[in-house]
C-alpha cells in the first residue's frame, strides 16, 4: 500500500499535496490588498461540450471585478461573509494559542 501526506486548509477543509505547498509563499505572501473574492470568467473548454470553438478556455480572473478583505468589509452585501472569515481566523488564533503554537504576544 503506498501512502501520500495532504495538508487540510485550515478555512475550508480542502486538501492538497504536501510536496505541492510552497512554505515560503505561506510564511510572506499576504497583503490587505488581497483579493479574498475572486471574480472568473467561465469559459469554455474540455467538459463543457465547447472543446476546440474558443480560444480561450478556464477559468480567468476578472482583476477588477475582485475584492479585498477591506473592500469586502465596507460593502453590506458582504457583512455575511466578512463576519464568517472573522470568525474563522479567531477559531483557528484560538486553537494555535492553546497548542501553544503562537503566543499572545506574536498577536501584537
Amino acid at each position: 500500500m503506498s501512502t501520500q501526506e495532504q495538508v487540510g486548509c485550515i478555512f475550508c477543509g480542502r486538501s492538497a499535496l504536501k510536496t505541492r505547498i510552497k512554505l515560503e509563499a505561506l510564511a510572506t505572501n499576504y497583503s490587505i490588498d488581497w483579493n479574498v473574492l475572486q471574480v472568473r470568467a467561465c469559459l469554455a473548454g474540455p467538459g463543457a461540450g465547447k472543446k476546440g470553438k474558443n480560444a480561450s478556455t478556464g477559468w480567468p480572473l476578472i482583476e477588477s471585478a475582485c475584492k479585498s478583505i477591506v473592500e469586502l468589509a465596507a460593502d453590506p452585501a458582504y457583512a455575511d461573509l466578512v463576519e464568517a472569515i472573522k470568525n474563522r481566523l479567531i477559531l483557528i488564533t484560538k486553537a494555535y494559542i492553546q497548542a501553544g503554537i503562537i503566543s499572545k504576544e506574536e498577536l501584537e
